[in-house]
């Protein structure tokens, strides 16, 4: 399937953030470990995990002057094939960003003066406390394209709407809650006399997608056939919501 996807420092320089995710509730994985809270990140049965890994942490980055800085906020020791992760209850405001939507073309946003962290990655450290790989939540393959994702924002915001365009079409259904939250993201290729893209980025689970976790090293995310894996979220919410402003 042809991916779309721009590298994180490609995407500072246009402004664009990410991605999107459903807060609270109670949600059943596929694989059978149940997700109590946005917060708490489970990772169980990893894809290709290495007996080197020793530290996940998840990484957050934010605009300091002309650059932009990044630090883990939360980390925990990877074992028996998984991890799990305690994000903070609250941000700090230096993490957090607006967004523009005065122009928005057919996207609903309740509160216009939100303001959000995305949750850039989620990295795996050997012993030395270098990075050797990535972590994803995710179902992929020929056809289709599913990613889960969080985002912290700062008071509740429903985000709804439709676009279209000659090259792709989406929706956006998203109801977010103050705190941590949970995201699908949803990237199908449509045939319709021409290629076009159809995303979704929802709050609801899609049905009949079996997300599994699964780790890339360095080597895997440098290559061209994954190379997407680090930056897979660049096309996600901020992004498509900045590229569908009025010309």
């Amino acid at each position: 399937m042809k991916k779309r996807f721009l590298n994180f420092g490609l995407l500072l320089a246009l402004g664009l953030t990410t991605a999107l995710f459903n807060s609270c509730g109670r949600d059943d994985d596929n694989n059978g470990d149940t997700i109590d809270n946005a917060s708490k990140i489970t990772a169980t049965n990893v894809n290709n995990g290495s007996t080197q890994i020793k530290t996940v942490k998840a990484i957050v980055f934010w605009e300091s002057g002309n650059n932009y800085e990044s630090e883990a906020i939360a980390q925990a020791p990877y074992q028996n094939n998984g991890f799990t992760l305690e994000l903070p209850a609250t941000l700090q405001d230096k993490y957090l960003e607006t967004i523009d939507t005065d122009d928005l073309e057919g996207i609903f946003v309740s509160d216009k003066n939100f303001k959000s962290c995305f949750l850039e990655d989620l990295r795996g450290y050997n012993g030395d406390d270098n990075v050797i790989g990535y972590f994803y939540l995710e179902e992929d393959n020929e056809n289709w394209e599913h990613y889960t994702s969080w985002i912290y924002v700062d008071r509740n915001v429903t985000i709804k709407g439709e676009v279209v365009d000659d090259e792709e079409q989406g929706n956006f259904d998203l109801t977010l809650k103050k705190g941590w939250n949970i995201v699908y993201e949803s990237y199908i290729e449509m045939e319709n006399g021409i290629v076009m893209d159809s995303f979704t980025i929802s709050s609801k689970k899609p049905s009949g997608v079996y997300f599994t976790w699964n780790f890339y090293d360095d080597y895997d995310c440098s290559s061209t056939s994954v190379a997407s894996k680090s930056v897979k979220n660049s096309k996600s919410f901020f992004s498509k919501l900045k590229e569908n402003k009025k010309k």
